[in-house]
């Protein structure tokens, strides 16, 4: 039929449909993550709700856009060479909407008692009391993460997402079916890991609409600079060392004898 534009060339399939995927995927893959959050029940529950709803997006969604529902996993898909640059600026915009829908959902959806308790599901970083005893007297001091801490705790984090999404999603050896459980778990294990240091956000969109509708601005840019750097890292690593001969920028591999063996 001469009216019907190949999928090559329409613009809804390549490129409206896809940021859809990016909009409403991250809105509820954030939402849900955040009920976890503010349902009391721990970091464990935390991480299982985002972990698990990343690996279902990506099983269902990811042959549409990637499901990259993260301006971090963007930036460091750009760095490696595997989105254009207008495509990953027009990702990030609609992550960057997707994550303020769901705080604003969030905050519709909770009673304020218990939104007020989980803060919105705010991403900060941790604070420890102590309590000490010096001649008599009990005195109280409140400790926290220091702030390089927590940019390189997400940077190192964020890094090892990145990484993970790279190889086994985009690599021409390592890319694997099962990357969807792959990457879920990944994000996971690292919420479990660090949650209880700084929220486990790995995600700037995770991290704005709460702070948006909580109003909880504390050290926010932590939650920018930690991931993005660490996905830039990830990103350049992977086009020149990780990747497969084919893909990476400077040491390839050229002749066909050598192509062979890789």
């Amino acid at each position: 039929d001469a009216d019907v534009v190949p999928e090559d060339k329409n613009k809804f399939i390549q490129v409206i449909r896809p940021l859809l995927v990016e909009l409403i995927g991250t809105a509820l893959f954030i939402l849900i993550g955040m009920w976890g959050v503010c349902s009391g029940a721990g970091v464990l529950t935390a991480a299982l709700a985002f972990g698990l709803a990343l690996g279902v997006f990506a099983a269902s969604f990811g042959h549409i856009s990637g499901v990259h529902f993260n301006p971090a996993v963007t930036i460091g898909i750009l760095i490696a060479g595997e989105i254009q640059a207008l495509m990953a600026v027009l990702y990030i915009v609609m992550q960057l909407l997707g994550g303020i829908a769901a705080g604003g959902i969030l905050r519709l959806l909770l009673t304020t008692n218990v939104y007020g308790q989980c803060k919105g599901g705010a991403t900060l970083l941790a604070k420890y009391g102590n309590e000490t005893v010096a001649k008599g007297a009990v005195s109280y001091g409140v400790d926290s993460v220091r702030i390089w801490q927590g940019i390189l705790i997400e940077f190192i984090a964020t890094f090892v997402l990145v990484t993970v999404i790279l190889m086994v999603v985009l690599d021409t050896k390592s890319k694997t079916g099962l990357a969807p459980l792959l990457v879920g778990l990944t994000l996971a294990v690292n919420i479990l890991a660090i949650g209880a240091y700084t929220g486990g956000s790995l995600n700037p969109a995770r991290s704005l609409g709460p702070a948006i509708f909580a109003h909880q601005w504390d050290d926010h840019f932590v939650y920018w600079i930690g991931p993005i750097v660490g996905a830039i890292v990830a990103g350049f690593l992977y086009r020149t060392v990780w990747a497969h001969h084919d893909r990476r920028m400077f040491v390839k591999r050229t002749s066909a004898a050598a192509a062979s063996k890789a």
